[in-house]
Protein backbone atom coordinates (compact mmCIF):
# COMPACT_ATOMS: atom_id res chain seq x y z
CA UNK A 1 0.00 0.00 0.00
CA UNK A 2 1.42 3.54 -0.76
CA UNK A 3 2.23 6.04 1.91
CA UNK A 4 -0.83 8.62 -0.06
CA UNK A 5 -3.82 5.57 0.05
CA UNK A 6 -2.16 4.80 3.77
CA UNK A 7 -2.82 8.51 4.48
CA UNK A 8 -5.89 8.87 2.95
CA UNK A 9 -7.06 5.43 4.97
CA UNK A 10 -5.88 7.60 8.08
CA UNK A 11 -7.87 10.52 7.81
CA UNK A 12 -10.88 9.08 6.64
CA UNK A 13 -10.74 6.43 9.18
CA UNK A 14 -9.60 9.04 11.97
CA UNK A 15 -12.51 11.74 10.50
CA UNK A 16 -15.05 8.88 10.70
CA UNK A 17 -14.76 7.93 14.50
CA UNK A 18 -14.73 12.12 15.08
CA UNK A 19 -17.43 12.57 12.60
CA UNK A 20 -19.44 10.06 14.90
CA UNK A 21 -18.18 11.51 17.92
CA UNK A 22 -19.13 15.56 16.66
CA UNK A 23 -22.02 14.10 16.03
CA UNK A 24 -22.35 13.03 19.63
CA UNK A 25 -21.21 16.11 21.00
CA UNK A 26 -23.73 18.64 19.11
CA UNK A 27 -26.66 16.49 19.48
CA UNK A 28 -25.73 16.60 23.22
CA UNK A 29 -24.69 19.81 23.68
CA UNK A 30 -27.89 20.93 21.76
CA UNK A 31 -29.98 19.09 24.18
CA UNK A 32 -28.25 21.60 26.79
CA UNK A 33 -28.61 24.52 24.86
CA UNK A 34 -32.14 24.31 24.20
CA UNK A 35 -33.17 23.49 27.80
CA UNK A 36 -30.78 26.99 28.85
CA UNK A 37 -32.50 28.87 26.37
CA UNK A 38 -35.73 27.90 26.88
CA UNK A 39 -35.47 27.63 30.70
CA UNK A 40 -33.92 31.25 30.73
CA UNK A 41 -34.80 34.93 29.76
CA UNK A 42 -33.57 36.06 26.13
CA UNK A 43 -31.21 38.67 28.43
CA UNK A 44 -29.90 35.63 31.03
CA UNK A 45 -29.19 33.59 27.71
CA UNK A 46 -27.24 35.94 26.66
CA UNK A 47 -25.44 36.56 30.25
CA UNK A 48 -24.09 32.87 29.01
CA UNK A 49 -23.18 33.32 25.74
CA UNK A 50 -21.06 36.56 26.94
CA UNK A 51 -19.17 34.09 29.29
CA UNK A 52 -18.49 31.21 27.11
CA UNK A 53 -16.75 33.82 24.94
CA UNK A 54 -14.53 35.16 27.32
CA UNK A 55 -13.63 31.91 28.17
CA UNK A 56 -13.17 31.10 25.14
CA UNK A 57 -10.53 34.14 24.83
CA UNK A 58 -9.06 33.13 28.22
CA UNK A 59 -8.00 29.47 26.81
CA UNK A 60 -6.73 30.75 23.79
CA UNK A 61 -3.95 33.47 25.64
CA UNK A 62 -3.06 30.93 28.32
CA UNK A 63 -2.72 27.91 25.87
CA UNK A 64 0.30 29.90 24.21
CA UNK A 65 -0.52 28.19 20.83
CA UNK A 66 1.57 25.08 22.46
CA UNK A 67 -1.30 22.55 21.24
CA UNK A 68 -0.43 23.59 17.86
CA UNK A 69 2.88 23.01 18.50
CA UNK A 70 2.75 19.16 19.73
CA UNK A 71 -0.05 18.51 16.88
CA UNK A 72 2.87 19.48 14.30
CA UNK A 73 5.67 18.00 16.28
CA UNK A 74 4.84 14.83 17.68
CA UNK A 75 4.56 12.94 14.77
CA UNK A 76 8.09 14.57 13.99
CA UNK A 77 10.76 13.90 16.90
CA UNK A 78 11.90 10.73 18.45
CA UNK A 79 9.36 8.09 20.93
CA UNK A 80 12.09 9.07 23.52
CA UNK A 81 11.43 12.88 23.01
CA UNK A 82 7.42 12.78 22.82
CA UNK A 83 7.18 12.71 26.52
CA UNK A 84 9.30 15.31 27.49
CA UNK A 85 7.98 17.88 24.90
CA UNK A 86 4.57 17.19 26.02
CA UNK A 87 5.72 17.44 29.76
CA UNK A 88 7.10 21.32 28.71
CA UNK A 89 3.72 22.24 27.38
CA UNK A 90 0.83 21.16 30.17
CA UNK A 91 3.37 22.52 32.78
CA UNK A 92 3.69 26.37 30.68
CA UNK A 93 0.06 26.13 30.16
CA UNK A 94 -1.09 25.53 33.45
CA UNK A 95 1.00 28.44 35.19
CA UNK A 96 -0.27 30.83 32.29
CA UNK A 97 -3.53 30.13 32.40
CA UNK A 98 -4.31 29.92 36.25
CA UNK A 99 -2.57 33.18 36.86
CA UNK A 100 -5.03 34.29 33.65
CA UNK A 101 -7.81 33.06 35.17
CA UNK A 102 -7.33 34.34 38.82
CA UNK A 103 -7.34 37.71 37.20
CA UNK A 104 -10.32 37.24 35.76
CA UNK A 105 -12.12 35.93 38.14
CA UNK A 106 -11.14 38.40 40.95
CA UNK A 107 -12.20 41.26 39.04
CA UNK A 108 -15.30 40.20 37.31
CA UNK A 109 -17.83 43.18 38.52
CA UNK A 110 -15.24 45.28 37.08
CA UNK A 111 -14.79 43.61 33.87
CA UNK A 112 -18.85 43.63 33.77
CA UNK A 113 -19.00 47.25 34.30
CA UNK A 114 -16.72 49.32 32.99
CA UNK A 115 -15.57 47.08 29.66
CA UNK A 116 -18.91 46.10 28.89
CA UNK A 117 -21.13 48.32 30.32
CA UNK A 118 -23.61 45.77 31.43
CA UNK A 119 -23.06 45.16 35.20
CA UNK A 120 -25.69 41.44 35.08
CA UNK A 121 -23.20 39.77 32.83
CA UNK A 122 -20.34 40.24 36.20
CA UNK A 123 -21.76 36.46 37.69
CA UNK A 124 -21.22 34.70 34.06
CA UNK A 125 -17.46 36.07 34.09
CA UNK A 126 -16.87 35.14 37.60
CA UNK A 127 -17.71 31.67 36.59
CA UNK A 128 -16.34 30.70 33.74
CA UNK A 129 -13.17 32.96 34.49
CA UNK A 130 -12.78 30.27 36.73
CA UNK A 131 -12.49 27.91 34.05
CA UNK A 132 -9.84 29.35 31.99
CA UNK A 133 -7.16 27.46 33.21
CA UNK A 134 -8.92 23.86 32.57
CA UNK A 135 -10.06 24.86 28.96
CA UNK A 136 -6.41 25.60 28.27
CA UNK A 137 -5.12 22.48 29.55
CA UNK A 138 -7.98 20.47 27.89
CA UNK A 139 -6.80 22.06 24.56
CA UNK A 140 -2.92 21.53 24.63
CA UNK A 141 -4.16 18.15 26.00
CA UNK A 142 -6.36 17.48 22.89
CA UNK A 143 -3.49 18.96 20.96
CA UNK A 144 -0.87 16.29 21.86
CA UNK A 145 -3.73 13.36 21.40
CA UNK A 146 -4.38 14.98 17.58
CA UNK A 147 0.15 14.66 17.13
CA UNK A 148 -0.26 11.21 18.46
CA UNK A 149 -3.66 10.07 15.89
CA UNK A 150 -5.63 9.21 18.59
CA UNK A 151 -8.80 10.51 17.22
CA UNK A 152 -10.86 7.50 19.93
CA UNK A 153 -9.09 9.24 22.84
CA UNK A 154 -10.24 12.80 21.57
CA UNK A 155 -14.17 11.29 21.00
CA UNK A 156 -13.94 10.03 24.79
CA UNK A 157 -12.95 13.48 26.09
CA UNK A 158 -14.96 16.42 23.40
CA UNK A 159 -17.58 14.84 22.33
CA UNK A 160 -18.63 12.19 24.84
CA UNK A 161 -17.30 13.27 28.94
CA UNK A 162 -17.48 16.77 28.54
CA UNK A 163 -21.41 17.47 26.49
CA UNK A 164 -22.85 14.24 28.63
CA UNK A 165 -21.34 16.67 32.18
CA UNK A 166 -22.80 19.41 30.52
CA UNK A 167 -26.09 18.50 29.88
CA UNK A 168 -26.64 16.41 33.19
CA UNK A 169 -25.35 19.50 34.91
CA UNK A 170 -27.70 21.50 32.44
CA UNK A 171 -31.01 19.11 33.87
CA UNK A 172 -30.00 19.50 37.63
CA UNK A 173 -29.77 23.22 37.27
CA UNK A 174 -32.80 23.74 35.63
CA UNK A 175 -35.00 21.36 37.90
CA UNK A 176 -33.84 22.70 41.00
CA UNK A 177 -34.55 26.80 39.47
CA UNK A 178 -31.05 27.70 40.02
CA UNK A 179 -31.18 30.39 37.05
CA UNK A 180 -28.25 32.26 35.33
CA UNK A 181 -25.40 31.31 38.27
CA UNK A 182 -26.32 27.82 38.39
CA UNK A 183 -26.67 27.46 34.31
CA UNK A 184 -23.26 29.13 33.96
CA UNK A 185 -21.66 26.56 36.73
CA UNK A 186 -23.55 23.80 34.62
CA UNK A 187 -21.50 25.04 31.49
CA UNK A 188 -17.97 25.59 33.27
CA UNK A 189 -17.79 22.49 35.57
CA UNK A 190 -17.54 20.09 32.41
CA UNK A 191 -13.73 21.69 31.63
CA UNK A 192 -12.79 20.45 35.32
CA UNK A 193 -13.68 16.58 34.24
CA UNK A 194 -12.73 16.67 30.98
CA UNK A 195 -9.31 18.65 31.34
CA UNK A 196 -8.55 16.18 34.07
CA UNK A 197 -9.20 13.17 31.54
CA UNK A 198 -7.55 14.50 28.65
CA UNK A 199 -4.19 14.85 30.40
CA UNK A 200 -4.18 11.14 31.87
CA UNK A 201 -5.51 10.15 27.91
CA UNK A 202 -2.36 11.89 26.75
CA UNK A 203 -0.13 10.51 29.21
CA UNK A 204 -1.66 7.30 27.77
CA UNK A 205 -1.19 8.08 24.56
CA UNK A 206 2.62 8.92 24.55
CA UNK A 207 5.30 5.91 24.29
CA UNK A 208 6.91 5.70 28.28
CA UNK A 209 10.55 7.20 28.66
CA UNK A 210 12.59 9.01 31.17
CA UNK A 211 11.71 13.17 31.07
CA UNK A 212 15.16 14.91 29.98
CA UNK A 213 14.52 18.16 28.31
CA UNK A 214 16.21 18.81 25.05
CA UNK A 215 15.90 22.98 25.59
CA UNK A 216 16.73 23.54 22.11
CA UNK A 217 13.35 21.52 20.65
CA UNK A 218 11.45 23.22 23.39
CA UNK A 219 12.71 26.55 21.76
CA UNK A 220 11.70 25.45 18.65
CA UNK A 221 8.35 24.47 19.25
CA UNK A 222 7.67 27.70 21.57
CA UNK A 223 8.54 29.53 18.62
CA UNK A 224 6.20 28.03 15.53
CA UNK A 225 3.55 27.77 18.47
CA UNK A 226 3.90 31.59 19.86
CA UNK A 227 2.40 33.09 16.77
CA UNK A 228 -0.31 30.52 17.11
CA UNK A 229 -1.47 32.65 19.96
CA UNK A 230 -2.15 35.57 17.77
CA UNK A 231 -3.62 33.28 15.45
CA UNK A 232 -6.23 32.17 18.45
CA UNK A 233 -6.63 35.73 19.84
CA UNK A 234 -7.42 36.90 15.88
CA UNK A 235 -9.52 34.10 15.37
CA UNK A 236 -12.11 34.66 18.61
CA UNK A 237 -11.90 38.39 17.16
CA UNK A 238 -13.50 37.30 13.84
CA UNK A 239 -15.01 34.45 15.62
CA UNK A 240 -16.57 35.79 18.44
CA UNK A 241 -15.59 39.97 19.34
CA UNK A 242 -18.99 40.48 17.71
CA UNK A 243 -20.68 38.83 20.73
CA UNK A 244 -19.32 41.81 22.85
CA UNK A 245 -19.69 44.36 20.74
CA UNK A 246 -23.45 43.40 20.38
CA UNK A 247 -22.98 43.57 24.42
CA UNK A 248 -21.84 46.70 24.17
CA UNK A 249 -24.08 48.30 21.26
CA UNK A 250 -27.36 46.61 21.60
CA UNK A 251 -27.44 44.53 25.61
CA UNK A 252 -27.63 41.00 26.62
CA UNK A 253 -31.40 40.38 24.82
CA UNK A 254 -29.66 41.11 21.21
CA UNK A 255 -26.75 38.57 22.47
CA UNK A 256 -29.09 35.59 23.72
CA UNK A 257 -30.72 36.01 20.20
CA UNK A 258 -27.47 35.71 18.15
CA UNK A 259 -25.57 33.21 20.47
CA UNK A 260 -29.02 31.37 19.22
CA UNK A 261 -28.23 31.78 15.69
CA UNK A 262 -24.43 31.38 15.70
CA UNK A 263 -24.79 28.27 18.20
CA UNK A 264 -26.88 26.71 15.64
CA UNK A 265 -24.33 26.83 12.90
CA UNK A 266 -21.88 24.57 15.07
CA UNK A 267 -23.15 21.74 12.58
CA UNK A 268 -21.76 23.53 9.50
CA UNK A 269 -18.19 22.92 11.12
CA UNK A 270 -18.67 19.28 12.02
CA UNK A 271 -17.21 17.89 8.54
CA UNK A 272 -14.56 20.32 8.38
CA UNK A 273 -13.29 19.64 11.92
CA UNK A 274 -13.61 15.74 11.90
CA UNK A 275 -11.43 16.06 8.63
CA UNK A 276 -9.08 18.31 9.39
CA UNK A 277 -8.73 17.00 12.68
CA UNK A 278 -6.13 14.63 11.00
CA UNK A 279 -5.77 16.59 8.23
CA UNK A 280 -2.79 18.75 9.34
CA UNK A 281 -0.57 15.76 11.17
CA UNK A 282 -1.18 13.30 8.36
CA UNK A 283 0.14 15.90 5.90
CA UNK A 284 2.91 16.93 8.43
CA UNK A 285 4.10 13.64 8.19
CA UNK A 286 4.00 13.24 3.67
CA UNK A 287 5.20 16.87 3.59
CA UNK A 288 8.34 15.60 6.30
CA UNK A 289 8.97 12.66 3.34
CA UNK A 290 8.70 15.15 0.52
CA UNK A 291 5.50 13.69 -0.68
CA UNK A 292 3.54 16.77 -1.84
CA UNK A 293 1.93 15.23 -4.37
CA UNK A 294 0.44 13.48 -1.85
CA UNK A 295 -0.49 15.62 0.58
CA UNK A 296 -2.82 17.23 -2.26
CA UNK A 297 -4.31 13.90 -3.23
CA UNK A 298 -5.03 13.38 0.16
CA UNK A 299 -7.37 17.42 0.47
CA UNK A 300 -8.73 17.10 -2.76
CA UNK A 301 -10.63 13.46 -1.86
CA UNK A 302 -11.65 15.82 1.56
CA UNK A 303 -12.58 18.78 -0.62
CA UNK A 304 -15.16 16.99 -2.85
CA UNK A 305 -16.89 15.80 0.05
CA UNK A 306 -16.84 18.97 2.48
CA UNK A 307 -18.66 20.80 -0.44
CA UNK A 308 -21.59 17.63 -0.35
CA UNK A 309 -22.17 17.48 3.27
CA UNK A 310 -22.22 21.20 3.40
CA UNK A 311 -24.28 22.23 0.68
CA UNK A 312 -26.39 19.16 2.67
CA UNK A 313 -26.57 20.91 5.78
CA UNK A 314 -27.31 24.13 4.51
CA UNK A 315 -30.81 22.87 3.52
CA UNK A 316 -32.32 23.30 6.88
CA UNK A 317 -30.03 25.83 8.40
CA UNK A 318 -29.88 28.51 5.59
CA UNK A 319 -33.21 27.93 3.56
CA UNK A 320 -35.18 27.17 6.48
CA UNK A 321 -33.62 29.00 9.53
CA UNK A 322 -36.76 31.03 11.04
CA UNK A 323 -38.65 27.70 11.34
CA UNK A 324 -35.52 25.96 11.83
CA UNK A 325 -34.83 28.14 15.24
CA UNK A 326 -38.46 28.72 15.62
CA UNK A 327 -39.13 24.54 16.20
CA UNK A 328 -35.91 24.70 18.00
CA UNK A 329 -35.32 26.83 20.56
CA UNK A 330 -38.86 28.36 20.66
CA UNK A 331 -40.51 31.86 18.79
CA UNK A 332 -38.99 34.33 21.51
CA UNK A 333 -35.54 33.43 19.09
CA UNK A 334 -36.95 33.24 15.46
CA UNK A 335 -35.74 36.93 14.94
CA UNK A 336 -32.46 35.79 14.24
CA UNK A 337 -33.34 33.73 11.11
CA UNK A 338 -31.78 36.11 8.75
CA UNK A 339 -28.29 36.26 10.93
CA UNK A 340 -28.68 32.03 10.76
CA UNK A 341 -29.10 32.34 7.21
CA UNK A 342 -26.01 34.64 6.36
CA UNK A 343 -23.74 32.60 8.93
CA UNK A 344 -24.98 29.22 7.75
CA UNK A 345 -23.93 30.41 4.14
CA UNK A 346 -20.42 31.89 5.61
CA UNK A 347 -19.71 28.65 7.16
CA UNK A 348 -20.36 26.49 4.36
CA UNK A 349 -17.83 28.57 2.41
CA UNK A 350 -15.45 28.31 5.20
CA UNK A 351 -15.61 24.52 5.23
CA UNK A 352 -14.38 23.94 2.07
CA UNK A 353 -11.46 26.59 2.23
CA UNK A 354 -10.82 25.50 5.54
CA UNK A 355 -8.65 22.71 4.30
CA UNK A 356 -5.31 25.17 3.18
CA UNK A 357 -4.66 25.75 6.50
CA UNK A 358 -3.83 22.48 7.66
CA UNK A 359 -1.62 22.19 4.83
CA UNK A 360 0.11 25.67 6.21
CA UNK A 361 0.33 24.35 9.05
CA UNK A 362 2.73 21.00 8.13
CA UNK A 363 4.61 23.58 6.05
CA UNK A 364 5.59 25.09 8.80
CA UNK A 365 3.96 28.65 7.70
CA UNK A 366 2.66 29.47 11.39
CA UNK A 367 3.20 32.89 11.05
CA UNK A 368 1.58 33.40 7.24
CA UNK A 369 -1.33 31.67 9.48
CA UNK A 370 -1.59 34.23 12.01
CA UNK A 371 -0.81 37.21 9.54
CA UNK A 372 -4.47 35.34 7.85
CA UNK A 373 -5.92 35.61 10.94
CA UNK A 374 -4.98 38.84 11.88
CA UNK A 375 -5.80 40.64 8.67
CA UNK A 376 -9.28 38.82 9.18
CA UNK A 377 -9.54 39.97 12.53
CA UNK A 378 -9.02 44.04 11.53
CA UNK A 379 -11.67 43.50 8.83
CA UNK A 380 -14.38 41.91 11.46
CA UNK A 381 -13.68 44.68 14.03
CA UNK A 382 -13.63 47.43 11.37
CA UNK A 383 -17.09 45.80 9.67
CA UNK A 384 -18.91 45.47 13.64
CA UNK A 385 -18.60 48.50 14.07
CA UNK A 386 -19.65 50.00 11.21
CA UNK A 387 -22.34 47.12 10.50
CA UNK A 388 -24.05 46.52 14.25
CA UNK A 389 -25.34 50.21 14.70
CA UNK A 390 -27.18 50.21 11.47
CA UNK A 391 -27.96 46.37 11.21
CA UNK A 392 -27.91 44.87 14.32
CA UNK A 393 -26.94 40.84 14.48
CA UNK A 394 -27.87 41.02 11.02
CA UNK A 395 -24.56 43.17 10.11
CA UNK A 396 -22.32 40.95 12.76
CA UNK A 397 -23.59 38.35 11.09
CA UNK A 398 -22.18 39.78 7.57
CA UNK A 399 -19.33 40.77 9.24
CA UNK A 400 -18.56 37.50 10.52
CA UNK A 401 -19.08 35.48 7.27
CA UNK A 402 -16.67 37.49 5.29
CA UNK A 403 -14.01 37.67 7.90
CA UNK A 404 -13.88 33.82 7.67
CA UNK A 405 -14.18 33.85 3.71
CA UNK A 406 -11.14 36.06 3.74
CA UNK A 407 -8.91 34.21 5.62
CA UNK A 408 -9.49 30.98 3.90
CA UNK A 409 -9.19 32.88 0.79
CA UNK A 410 -5.88 33.82 2.00
CA UNK A 411 -4.64 30.28 2.93
CA UNK A 412 -5.80 28.84 -0.72
CA UNK A 413 -4.11 31.47 -2.59
CA UNK A 414 -0.88 30.97 -0.23
CA UNK A 415 -0.94 27.39 -1.08
CA UNK A 416 -1.29 28.09 -4.85
CA UNK A 417 1.61 30.38 -4.40
CA UNK A 418 3.72 27.82 -2.01
CA UNK A 419 2.94 24.89 -4.04
CA UNK A 420 1.88 25.93 -7.73
CA UNK A 421 -1.25 23.33 -6.75
CA UNK A 422 -4.30 23.53 -4.48
CA UNK A 423 -6.77 21.07 -3.18
CA UNK A 424 -9.85 23.05 -4.74
CA UNK A 425 -10.29 21.14 -8.60
CA UNK A 426 -12.92 20.32 -10.33
CA UNK A 427 -14.27 16.82 -7.52
CA UNK A 428 -15.17 20.27 -5.59
CA UNK A 429 -16.01 22.74 -8.52
CA UNK A 430 -18.69 20.23 -10.26
CA UNK A 431 -20.74 19.62 -7.09
CA UNK A 432 -20.32 23.27 -6.26
CA UNK A 433 -21.94 24.14 -9.72
CA UNK A 434 -24.49 21.12 -9.29
CA UNK A 435 -25.58 23.02 -5.64
CA UNK A 436 -26.20 26.53 -7.06
CA UNK A 437 -29.35 26.02 -9.36
CA UNK A 438 -30.48 22.85 -6.97
CA UNK A 439 -30.68 25.41 -3.99
CA UNK A 440 -31.83 28.00 -6.24
CA UNK A 441 -34.99 25.80 -6.96
CA UNK A 442 -35.67 24.75 -3.16
CA UNK A 443 -36.03 28.28 -2.14
CA UNK A 444 -38.33 29.21 -5.40
CA UNK A 445 -40.83 25.95 -5.64
CA UNK A 446 -40.04 24.44 -2.58
CA UNK A 447 -39.37 26.53 0.52
CA UNK A 448 -42.79 28.69 0.10
CA UNK A 449 -44.92 25.42 0.40
CA UNK A 450 -43.35 23.47 3.42
CA UNK A 451 -45.61 23.87 6.35
CA UNK A 452 -43.47 24.93 9.53
CA UNK A 453 -43.40 21.66 11.38
CA UNK A 454 -40.36 19.66 12.94
CA UNK A 455 -41.46 16.63 10.96
CA UNK A 456 -41.45 18.47 7.94
CA UNK A 457 -38.02 20.41 8.27
CA UNK A 458 -36.32 17.04 8.68
CA UNK A 459 -38.58 15.14 6.44
CA UNK A 460 -38.07 17.65 3.68
CA UNK A 461 -34.51 18.59 4.53
CA UNK A 462 -33.06 14.86 4.42
CA UNK A 463 -35.17 14.08 1.06
CA UNK A 464 -33.71 17.14 -0.86
CA UNK A 465 -30.18 16.26 0.57
CA UNK A 466 -30.41 12.33 -0.67
CA UNK A 467 -31.34 14.43 -3.86
CA UNK A 468 -28.62 16.49 -4.14
CA UNK A 469 -26.04 13.57 -3.07
CA UNK A 470 -27.42 10.75 -5.34
CA UNK A 471 -27.24 13.89 -8.38
CA UNK A 472 -23.79 14.80 -7.63
CA UNK A 473 -22.46 11.38 -8.16
CA UNK A 474 -24.45 10.12 -10.77
CA UNK A 475 -23.14 13.54 -12.67
CA UNK A 476 -19.75 13.15 -11.66
CA UNK A 477 -19.06 9.53 -10.25
CA UNK A 478 -17.19 8.16 -7.82
CA UNK A 479 -13.07 8.97 -7.92
CA UNK A 480 -10.47 5.99 -7.85
CA UNK A 481 -9.28 7.33 -4.32
CA UNK A 482 -13.26 6.68 -3.43
CA UNK A 483 -13.91 3.36 -4.33
CA UNK A 484 -10.12 2.73 -3.01
CA UNK A 485 -11.59 3.53 0.51
CA UNK A 486 -14.80 1.66 -0.54
CA UNK A 487 -12.48 -1.18 -0.76
CA UNK A 488 -11.07 -0.29 1.93
CA UNK A 489 -13.85 -0.51 4.73
CA UNK A 490 -15.06 -3.72 2.78
CA UNK A 491 -12.09 -5.52 3.72
CA UNK A 492 -11.10 -4.27 7.02
CA UNK A 493 -14.70 -4.04 8.61
CA UNK A 494 -15.86 -7.08 6.68
CA UNK A 495 -18.59 -5.47 4.78
CA UNK A 496 -20.71 -7.09 1.85
CA UNK A 497 -20.70 -4.69 -0.59
CA UNK A 498 -21.63 -7.20 -3.70
CA UNK A 499 -24.99 -5.85 -3.59
CA UNK A 500 -23.90 -2.46 -4.65
CA UNK A 501 -21.44 -3.95 -6.98
CA UNK A 502 -23.35 -2.84 -10.30
CA UNK A 503 -23.99 0.96 -8.97
CA UNK A 504 -19.74 1.29 -7.73
CA UNK A 505 -19.17 0.18 -11.70
CA UNK A 506 -21.83 2.03 -12.71
CA UNK A 507 -20.48 5.13 -10.69
CA UNK A 508 -16.96 4.08 -11.76
CA UNK A 509 -14.65 7.18 -13.44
Amino acid sequence: MSDTDQAIRDVVKGASIVYIGLFAELFIALVAQILAARYLSVSDFGGITTGTALLDIGSIIGGLGLASGLTRYLPRVDDKEKRSLATAAVVVTAVVSFALGATVTLNASSIAREVFGDSSVASSIRIFGAAIPFAALLNVSIGGIRGEKQSLYRVYVKNLVHPVARVVLVIFAVSYGFGQVGLASAYAIPYVASAVLALVLLHRSLPPSIISFDIDLVKEVSSYSLPFTITGVSGFIYRSLDIFLILHFMGSFAVGIYGVAYAATSFMGMFSTAFNFLGAPVASELEHGGNIDQVMRVFRSVTRWLVIGSVCVLIPLGIFSADFISIIYQSKYASGGVALTILAIGFAVKNVLSVHGPILEALGHSKILSYNSVAAAAVNLILNIIFIPRYGIVGAAIATSLSFILRDSLAALQVRHFLDTTPISWEAIGPTLISIPFLGGIVAFVAPNVPGTFLWLVGVSGVLSVLYSGTVLLALGLPETEIMILRSMEEKYGINLDPLEPLIRLLSR
